[in-house]
């Protein structure tokens, strides 16, 4: 039932659409100009719904061990994937993937919470901070494993923090902080009326996306593949473990599944293009977007809500 319920939503099914329009060579393609519009009205979609629902119900100090606990998973996924990678790939383009893994997807994070919503799953408002916070620890990790000069350290830390994802989540987070009822009511339409529309044609993009991808990988060697899908299970089964320790919720659990397990495909490779040069694209870039993020799409979202679904009964 809840494969199905998930597999057969809009999002994933525009997905899997775009997946296989690219193979059979279909002309079918997203203006640029649109995509650009998508992903920002995604982004500050989440950050703005995330500021509201916080200054209705507040911060706990459950939130906030959250937080650290994101940051630090952020950084240890980071760390596992380094050194992991670095024993099939030179150094430069370890660290790469490091910084991929580490962060985090926010597409696969904002389709997790379209299939809670679908399913109707509560979640608490304040991970969409986690996943904010998630963004930038991996990128200065990397820079700090390939042992980088200062000023490189400094652009890092530039880049971790100054990236359209971050700034326009965070920005968001803090306008949603702001309004008052009245305000939110005058936008609430065009920001949460449509998000669901708008996030079916983003996810066809990223479908044609990724199979773009596949053409890359094949330069690759194969063990690469086990690591790009081995790295974000085991990831988010080490998040299972904490978050029942903590005795979190279901949704929670889940989208803290989905951040361990995800792979960044815009902002860590955009930050590492500059960064570390000399690391390949083709293959951290192509593993983020070509191989783990169809996977989460696909398979990881409904195989962890079964998973929760006979661990929480719901």
């Amino acid at each position: 039932m809840i494969y199905s319920e998930v597999l057969l939503s809009a999002p994933i099914l525009f997905f899997l659409l775009g997946l296989i329009a690219r193979l059979i060579k279909s002309d079918l393609e997203v203006p640029e100009t649109l995509v650009k519009f998508f992903s920002l009205y995604i982004l500050s979609a989440l950050g703005l719904k995330g500021g509201v629902h916080i200054a209705q119900t507040g911060l706990s100090r459950e939130a906030i061990s959250i937080f650290i606990i994101a940051i630090l998973g952020a950084l240890v996924v980071g760390l596992i994937a380094y050194f992991l990678f670095k024993m099939v790939l030179k150094k430069d383009t370890a660290a790469a993937c490091a910084s991929s893994y580490g962060s985090v997807s926010a597409v696969t994070f904002i389709t997790g919470i379209a299939c809670l919503d679908r399913l109707g799953l509560a979640y608490s408002p304040y991970m969409i901070a986690c996943m904010a916070l998630m963004e930038s620890p991996a990128i200065i990790l990397a820079i700090i494993l390939y042992k980088k000069n200062t000023k490189s350290l400094k652009s890092s830390f530039l880049h971790g923090f100054t990236n359209q994802s971050v700034i326009l989540l965070i920005g968001g987070l803090l306008i949603g902080l702001c309004l008052s009822h009245t305000a939110w009511l005058n936008i609430s339409t065009f920001y949460e009326g449509i998000f669901n529309g708008m996030l079916t044609l983003f996810l066809l993009e990223l479908g044609l996306l990724a199979a773009k991808q596949l053409p890359d990988l094949k330069k690759a060697p194969r063990s690469v593949f086990i690591l790009a899908l081995a790295i974000p299970i085991v990831a988010a089964f080490m998040c299972l473990g904490i978050c029942k320790l903590m005795g979190l919720p279901a949704g929670d659990t889940f989208l803290l599944m989905l951040l361990f397990g995800s792979a960044s495909y815009i902002a860590a490779p955009a930050a590492m293009r500059t960064l570390i040069p000399s690391a390949k694209p083709s293959i951290y870039l192509s593993l983020a977007i070509g191989v783990t993020f169809p996977f989460n799409i696909l398979l990881g979202i409904p195989f962890y809500l079964w998973l929760l679904s006979k661990i929480y009964g719901f």
